[in-house]
C-alpha cells in the first residue's frame, strides 16, 4: 500500500493555463479539472458510462463568420445542454466540456443511487432521449447562419475498469469511443429520416393549410396563400425542416409535386374568384409532365380557374436558367396563371430577378416587416420597391404582419396587399366570413399614427 510520501511524489507542480481545468466563457469544468471526481466512479462502481454531446458543422461558423459569432453560439449551445443536464439527467452527474474538442460537451453518469437500478439497460434510451429533446433548438440556433439541417450528434460508451489499464487511459477511450458512436447514432438516425420521408411522400401524409392575403386599403381578402404541412407530431410538420430535408435527401422534386397536387385537391369544389398563391420549385416549372394542356385539363377537373393561381417562385436557380425558365413559364402564362417571386429582400440577386422575370406580384419578405415601423431604412427600401413595382406593373404583397403598426405603415407607403397573423393564421379551411371584412380585429390607426410619423430607428 502506498504512503503518503509516495502518493506525493505522483504530482509535481507546473504551471498549466487555466483553461485546461475550467472554460470561464462557458463557464463549465474541463475533463481535467473533474478529473478525480470521474476516476472515482470507475473505480468505485468498476465501470464508467458517459454521453457525448457534439453539433455537427458547428465548428464551421468559425470559419465562416469568426471567433465572436462562433463563441456567442457556442454558448447558447452550452446553454441548451446545460438545461437538459438539469431536465433530464441527476445532480451527481458530471457535465464537462472536452479539453481538446471544444465542440463536445460530455456526461458522465453517476452511479445509481440504488444497486437493483441498471444503468446499463437505459444508456441508449437515455441518450436519444437527449437527441430528441435539444435537436430542435438547435436547428433553430443554427439555421440563421447555416440555412441547412443541422443537428445534435449524440453517443454513448461504456468502459469496465481494467487494472491492467490506466485510468486516464480508459477514461479517454471511453470519450473516443462515445463520440464514434454519436457519428454513428447520427447517421443511423438520417437513414430513418429519410426513409420517414420517402414514406410521407407515398402514402401522401400531407395536408394543406391556407392563409388570408387582403387587400390592405379595404381589408378585403384577394386570395390566400397555400400552405404545406407533414404530419402532425413528426419533424415533418415543420415545413421548413421538411423542405431542407427533402433538399438534403434528393426529394425536393419529389416533395414539391405532391405539395401542389394536394393543394389544387384541397380547393377542388372552391367556388370562389379568390387567388391561390402556390409555392413552387423552380425545376417542378420545367416539370414536362405539368405544364401546357395536362395542366390545364387538371385546374379544369378539379374547378380551378387558372387566372386565379399564382406560382410563387423563390428558388435561386431561376436566376442562373432566365432564358430557359422564361420559356418553361410561357406554357403557364397561355392559360392565364402567372407567378410571384417570394421573399423579396431575403437576397438572391432581387433587383436582377425582377428585372428579367417581370413577375406578376412581388412578396416582400418577412425581415423588412418586422418593426417596419420603427426603422426608416426598411421604409425606404420598400418606398423604392413600391415604385419600382408601379413602373413594371407589378402587385406587391407583404408577408408576415403582425402588428396594427406594422399595417399602418405598409398602408401608408402604398403596398397593395398584405399577408401575416394580423389578417389570419394558417387554417384548414378557408372561412367564409374571414372573406368579407375584417372588422372583428378592431384594426384602428394608432394614436401615433394620427398625431404624426413614428420617431424611427436605424436598424
Amino acid at each position: 500500500m502506498s504512503n503518503d510520501g509516495d502518493r506525493e511524489r505522483d504530482y509535481i507542480e507546473v504551471p498549466i493555463h487555466q483553461g485546461f481545468y475550467y472554460n470561464a466563457e462557458l463557464e463549465l469544468p474541463t475533463v481535467v479539472q473533474a478529473y478525480a471526481q470521474i476516476e472515482k466512479i470507475l473505480i468505485d462502481s468498476k465501470y464508467l458510462a458517459c454521453i457525448t454531446i457534439r453539433v455537427e458543422n458547428l465548428n464551421q461558423i468559425e470559419y465562416q463568420y469568426g471567433s465572436t459569432i462562433y463563441h456567442k453560439l457556442l454558448r447558447q449551445v452550452a446553454t441548451i445542454i446545460s438545461d437538459l443536464k438539469q431536465q433530464e439527467f441527476r445532480d451527481e452527474d458530471i457535465f464537462v466540456i472536452d479539453l481538446l474538442d471544444i465542440d463536445t460537451f460530455v456526461l458522465f453518469l453517476a452511479a445509481p443511487r440504488e444497486k437493483k437500478t441498471t444503468l446499463l439497460d437505459h444508456l441508449e434510451s437515455l441518450a436519444e432521449r437527449a437527441r430528441a429533446t435539444i435537436k430542435s433548438q438547435i436547428f433553430d440556433t443554427l439555421y440563421p447562419y447555416f440555412k441547412v439541417h443541422s443537428k445534435p450528434s449524440v453517443g454513448y460508451g461504456l468502459v469496465v475498469n481494467n487494472p491492467m489499464i490506466s485510468n486516464m487511459r480508459l477514461i479517454m477511450q471511453l470519450v473516443s469511443q462515445a463520440k464514434k458512436m454519436g457519428e454513428f447514432m447520427s447517421e443511423r438516425q438520417g437513414y430513418i429520416t429519410k426513409y420517414m420521408l420517402q414514406k410521407t411522400l407515398i402514402q401522401e401524409d400531407i395536408h394543406t393549410v391556407f392563409q388570408p392575403i387582403v387587400d390592405l386599403a379595404t381589408l378585403e381578402v384577394i386570395g390566400y396563400e397555400a400552405l404545406s404541412r407533414g404530419k402532425e407530431g413528426t419533424e415533418f410538420a415543420s415545413p421548413m425542416l421538411m423542405f431542407i430535408l427533402a433538399a438534403e435527401y434528393g426529394l425536393s422534386f419529389e416533395l414539391d409535386a405532391l405539395c401542389r397536387r394536394k393543394t389544387f385537391e384541397s380547393v377542388r369544389d372552391l367556388k370562389t374568384d379568390k387567388k391561390i398563391f402556390v409555392n413552387t420549385l423552380t425545376m417542378t416549372i420545367h416539370d414536362p409532365e405539368f405544364r401546357g394542356a395536362y395542366l390545364k385539363q387538371l385546374l379544369e377537373d378539379l374547378k380551378i380557374k387558372p387566372e386565379n393561381v399564382v406560382f410563387e417562385v423563390n428558388e435561386k436557380l431561376a436566376i442562373d436558367n432566365y432564358d430557359l425558365f422564361r420559356e418553361a413559364m410561357q406554357d403557364y402564362l397561355d392559360i392565364g396563371i402567372v407567378h410571384a417571386s417570394d421573399d423579396i429582400g431575403a437576397g438572391d440577386s432581387d433587383l436582377e430577378r425582377i428585372m428579367e422575370l417581370h413577375p406578376g406580384f412581388l412578396k416582400i419578405d418577412i425581415g423588412l416587416v418586422r418593426n417596419l415601423d420603427t426603422s426608416i431604412v426598411k421604409q425606404e427600401i420598400i418606398k423604392a420597391m413600391v415604385a419600382l413595382a408601379k413602373g413594371i406593373g407589378s402587385l406587391i404583397v407583404a408577408e408576415g404582419v403582425e402588428r396594427r403598426e406594422e399595417y399602418w405603415k405598409l398602408r401608408g407607403l402604398g403596398v397593395t396587399y398584405g399577408q401575416g397573423y394580423l389578417f389570419g393564421k394558417p387554417s384548414l379551411a378557408l372561412d367564409a366570413e374571414c372573406s368579407t371584412s375584417f372588422a372583428e380585429l378592431e384594426i384602428v390607426e394608432p394614436a401615433a399614427s394620427k398625431a404624426g410619423p413614428v420617431t424611427p430607428t436605424r436598424s
